[in-house]
């Protein structure tokens, strides 16, 4: 006998899958499968099937049911089925559900992939994905029970695909995992490891420019939802593939220096500025990178009034003409960037031109250094990639 929670509940007791017809009986079954191998009270079934409203004889109604789903699964000598005080229990041999098949092959793919068999671990998750026929116990009428199960297993669901799409990654096949995380993030835009996915495999595809687009719609995305940046796994990824830029443009020759015989040597005089050509500005949208302002920030009127005064030349202390700079300082915890993000908030509208954010990931291992900071502005602000100098 075999049983199906992953898509609507089905029963195989011979060659074909037949589902079960009354909304009640899947109710009850579905709650035996849940709990496969334990007793289930009737008072749970009973909750299961009416909620609050339970008819006046509800416990004899579900033994009626139990005798209905014997018949249906040929159970004739209630040896699958067992009437056990206080209620029933289902009992199944391990492989009788396919949820049970679908996380033995997720912990197995996740152990080969964790032994460096990214092959075998593609292979055993593929496997496991392919038993999924729909949204688990999706024809089961709603329940705490059931909405908690089936949450629990799309979850595993998206596990499952995320490993799979990291052990295709390192047999590299980057180009081939592209729409599936694409459609990924469709449902599930926050998920950051997808994000981070698809600039890996995006940038093994060649095509980096749209990893480092990549990471601009996943801050966008997030700024947007939960008013904070990527984390910094993410943001470390950004900062290697600007690294690349760099070494591209070093080894092309893009560092400042006079050319002599086809090669680049480096300049004897003090460093010139050098104009940008107009061709080597893209067009573009304006920067506007500010995390989501606090909606309900409070307090601190004399601070962000000072700070907004300090950024726009206002007050007593304005220098017409000097590029102001302002520096919030305190100990952790004490709410620096909100009131920064609040204060630029409120004087965006004297920056037309735009607005530049980053998190320097100071209080990490990795700090971003701060000439990847400065491609990175440069990028936003529209300039080409190729024309930003190396360090």
């Amino acid at each position: 006998m075999r049983f199906r929670l992953l898509g609507p509940v089905e029963v195989r007791a011979g060659e074909d899958w037949q589902g079960i017809g009354a909304p009640k009986w899947r109710s009850v079954l579905a709650a035996l499968l849940i709990n496969a191998g334990q007793i289930v009270p009737v008072d749970v079934l009973i909750n299961e099937v009416w909620g609050d409203t339970p008819p006046a004889k509800a416990g004899n109604l579900i033994s009626i049911y139990v005798l209905r789903l014997r018949r249906l699964l040929g159970d004739t000598d209630s040896s699958l089925l067992m009437t056990r005080a206080p209620g029933y229990l289902l009992r199944l041999a391990p492989g009788d559900i396919d949820a049970q098949v679908f996380e033995t092959l997720l912990r197995e793919g996740g152990r080969a992939y964790a032994d460096g068999d990214p092959e075998r671990a593609a292979a055993q998750l593929a496997e496991a994905l392919a038993l999924w026929h729909g949204s688990p116990l999706a024809d089961v009428p709603a329940t705490t029970l059931v909405e908690t199960e089936a949450e629990r297993l799309a979850e595993l669901r998206l596990d499952a695909a995320e490993l799979r799409i990291k052990a295709e990654l390192a047999c590299g096949s980057h180009a081939q995992v592209i729409p599936e995380v694409r459609r990924l993030l469709a449902d599930h835009p926050l998920r950051e490891g997808l994000w981070l996915m698809l600039m890996q495999a995006l940038d093994g595809a060649g095509r980096h420019a749209e990893a480092l687009d990549a990471y601009g719609q996943a801050r966008s995305v997030i700024a947007e939802e939960l008013g904070v940046d990527p984390g910094a796994e993410l943001r470390q990824f950004y900062a290697h593939l600007l690294a690349e830029d760099e070494e591209r443009a070093s080894d092309t020759g893009g560092a400042p220096g006079s050319i002599s015989a086809g090669t680049v040597a480096p300049s004897s005089g003090p460093p010139r500025s050098v104009p940008v050509p107009a061709e080597a500005v893209r067009p573009r949208s304006v920067p506007a990178q500010l995390p989501a302002d606090v909606a309900d920030f409070t307090g601190r009127n004399d601070q962000v009034k000072h700070l907004c005064d300090v950024l726009t030349n206002a007050g007593p202390d304005a220098d017409p003409g000097a590029v102001r700079i302002a520096l919030v300082a305190g100990s952790g915890g004490l709410g620096k960037t909100s009131l920064a993000v609040h204060g630029a908030h409120r004087v965006r509208g004297s920056f037309p031109d735009g607005q530049l954010y980053v998190d320097l990931l100071g209080a990490t291992p990795q700090p971003l250094p701060a000439a990847d900071v400065l491609a990175r502005f440069l990028r936003d602000l529209g300039l080409d990639g190729r024309d930003i100098p190396g360090r």
